[in-house]
């Protein structure tokens, strides 16, 4: 039986959408890595920097996380969060002082929540972007837990 001329063209084409298929979503997610890298850095720069003002007991180096806090809610953070990180920000925005000032015993005990629901919805942005699912992880669960508190 002779082979049909058809044939080897249809199989060229499908080798040719399959490869640039696989080019197209190679390129893609190398495309979106720069961002991902800046966002989880920028991620993890304001949850510890929230952390610290829960619990540095170093008036200067307290200072200088307030003033950190402020250049990061009011600047880059804001390029890459989205609804819940934004929500726990503004949280905290309403309890970290806008003047400088020492970070009272009270007021750090007043943030640790909000460090920690910053922290869980930071992990929580950083899986879904970088498209990690929890069940491969199934020991990083938490809720954020200060949204409520802030409303």
């Amino acid at each position: 039986m002779k082979t049909p001329v058809w044939l080897p063209w249809l199989l060229t084409s499908i080798s040719i959408l399959i490869g640039a298929g696989q080019f197209y979503l190679t390129n893609s997610q190398k495309n979106r890595e720069p961002f991902l890298r800046v966002q989880m850095e920028f991620l993890i720069e304001a949850s510890d920097t929230l952390a610290t003002l829960a619990t540095e007991t170093d008036p200067i180096a307290w200072e200088e996380s307030r003033e950190k806090f402020w250049r990061l809610y009011l600047g880059r953070l804001a390029i890459v969060e989205d609804p819940e990180v934004e929500a726990v920000m503004i949280c905290a925005g309403k309890i970290v002082p806008r003047e400088s000032g020492n970070g009272t015993e009270a007021l750090k005990n007043s943030l640790r929540n909000p460090s920690l629901s910053l922290a869980f919805a930071a992990r929580t942005l950083i899986l879904k972007s970088w498209k990690i699912e929890t069940a491969v992880l199934p020991t990083l669960t938490g809720q954020v837990r200060a949204r409520s508190d802030c409303r």
